[in-house]
C-alpha cells in the first residue's frame, strides 16, 4: 500500500489530468455515435488563454502534461475515455462533479481516509444493498448517490 500523502498526491493528479484532458481531448476520440464537440479554441486564441495563466499555474499544467505524457498507453486510453464521458454530462453534472472534486480536495487526510475506507466497504456490497443505499441518498439529496468514479 502506497503511503498516504503519495497516494493523495497520486489521486489528486490524476483527477486534475482527468479536467484537463476534459478540457483538451480531441475530437478525434470521440466514437461515431457521440454528439460533436464544442467547437475547439483557435490557435490564437489557445496562445491568449495560455498568456493568462500565472506562471505557477503555467508550470503546474506543464508539469502534469509530463506526467501525463509517462503514462502507459493503456492508462492514457482509460483517461481519455473519461474526459470523453465527462464531456458527455449534462453542464450540470458537470458542475456537480467539479463541485465533488472541491470538496475532496478540501478534506483532511484523516477524513479522506474515512472516505476511501466506506467506499470501499461500499464496494464489497452486494448489488442489491448498493441499490437500496443509492435510493435512500438519492432521497435525502436528489445530488448523492450519483459520484463519480475514484481514479
Amino acid at each position: 500500500m502506497m503511503p498516504l500523502r503519495a497516494e493523495q498526491t497520486r489521486r489528486a493528479l490524476l483527477c486534475a489530468g482527468l479536467l484537463a484532458l476534459a478540457l483538451i481531448a480531441r475530437p478525434s476520440l470521440a466514437h461515431a455515435d457521440d454528439p460533436p464537440p464544442p467547437p475547439s479554441p483557435s490557435p490564437v486564441e489557445r496562445t491568449k488563454q495560455w498568456q493568462k495563466l500565472s506562471p505557477e499555474e503555467r508550470e503546474r499544467l506543464h508539469q502534469r502534461w509530463q506526467q501525463f505524457q509517462s503514462l502507459p498507453p493503456q492508462r492514457k486510453e482509460e483517461l481519455r475515455q473519461r474526459a470523453t464521458e465527462f464531456r458527455k454530462l449534462p453542464p450540470e453534472e458537470r458542475a456537480r462533479v467539479r463541485q465533488n472534486f472541491d470538496r475532496w480536495q478540501k478534506l483532511s487526510p484523516e477524513d479522506k481516509a474515512r472516505v476511501r475506507e466506506k467506499f470501499q466497504r461500499f464496494q464489497q456490497l452486494p448489488p442489491d444493498q448498493k441499490q437500496k443505499i443509492r435510493e435512500r441518498l438519492k432521497r435525502e439529496d436528489p445530488g448523492k448517490g450519483k459520484g463519480p468514479r475514484p481514479p
